[in-house]
């Protein structure tokens, strides 16, 4: 009986080895016949979307890939694939890339280098900033944009005159995440760059530095002619601290974008501001619903009983909203005050 059990048990353990073993080679084919396929037009994006769920272990099978100099295809495709599994143990494989004859090569290298990429990967970074292909470039300074340390800051300011504006771009978000005084000079002038989307980028990097520098710059954006960016700029003063600030906001409140000018009046009534009752009570009958509006929650915020008088006319205002609103700022008087 006990014979029969301890060879029972050795065949049991046998059979467990080669199971992890068959699986094993299964798993390794699997990966061999998805890397196998990148080269194949038709099957390369699957391929491209499953090996990265292998992890590390396709690594060993898709960086060989990266040395076929006859087919541009699938380097790009084995670049991809690397970046998506996100190993930064590939970093030394990839930054020979970057010198690659194709131009997408060197732009698929980057992007890589973008998730995996370390201090190493600046230098060779930085020789490609003047690329003549301006998505290499882009891919570049976003790369650079993650991991290049603050002293850097010269290598973004650099670019801020690049004719792609994707470059401008994430030069001038990589300026406002150092959050570099340096650069603030320079972000000014790039206030009327004819790209809306670095004018953008230009109003929130500026208050991302937060200086009072910065204020003038971002009451310039505050009218400019699209929304979003007047927006960011509206937004990045309010995180100002100080009296200039206080004081752009409340020309703000004469913005003729009326959503401005009551998102002015409401940062002045958050911040506690000085400006913020005299603002509100200017402008408490313009023609704007939004901006009323906005009056009559700072009176609620910051007034006493000389607003609570002003306001009380506007309970049988013709507006709902105004209504419901004076009622709202009234009661907040009311309790703040003991009236």
């Amino acid at each position: 009986m006990k014979k029969f059990i301890v060879v029972a048990v050795s065949l049991f353990l046998a059979a467990g080895h080669f199971a992890a073993h068959a699986g094993e080679t299964t798993g390794n084919y699997k990966i061999k016949r998805l890397v196998s396929q990148l080269y194949d037009k038709r099957h390369s994006m699957d391929a491209q979307r499953s090996l990265p769920g292998y992890g590390k272990e396709a690594l060993e099978y898709v960086l060989p890939l990266l040395g076929d100099k006859n087919n541009e295809f699938v380097r790009i495709a084995a670049l991809r694939v690397i970046g998506d599994i996100g190993d930064a143990s590939a970093e030394e494989k990839v930054i020979p890339m970057l010198k690659d004859r194709d131009h997408k090569v060197r732009a698929a290298a980057a992007r890589v280098l973008s998730k995996i990429g370390t201090d190493r990967s600046v230098e060779p970074l930085k020789e490609l900033l003047n690329d003549y292909d301006p998505n290499v470039r882009y891919k570049v300074v976003r790369a650079l944009a993650r991991i290049a340390p603050e002293k850097e800051i010269g290598l973004f300011i650099s670019v801020f005159g690049d004719y792609d504006p994707r470059v401008r771009m994430f030069a001038v978000m990589a300026a406002g995440d150092i959050k570099s005084e340096e650069a603030v000079p320079y972000l000014f002038q790039l206030v009327q760059d004819v790209d809306p989307g670095v004018r953008f980028e230009v109003a929130r990097s500026l208050g991302k530095i937060g200086t009072s520098d910065c204020i003038q710059a971002l009451t310039w954006l505050a009218g400019d002619p699209d929304t979003n960016v007047r927006f960011a700029a509206i937004e990045s003063v309010g995180r100002i601290k100080g009296a200039e600030a206080d004081a752009s906001l409340a020309r703000m409140a004469d913005n003729s974008d009326p959503r401005v000018a009551s998102r002015a009046i409401l940062l002045l009534g958050e911040r506690k501001s000085p400006e913020a009752l005299e603002a509100a009570k200017k402008y408490l009958d313009d023609e704007h619903m939004a901006v009323r509006l906005a009056c009559i929650k700072v009176l609620g915020i910051a007034g006493g009983k000389e607003e609570a008088k002003l306001l009380e006319p506007l309970l049988n205002a013709e507006s709902t909203q105004v209504r419901h609103r004076t009622s709202e700022a009234l009661q907040e008087i009311k309790s703040g005050y003991g009236i």
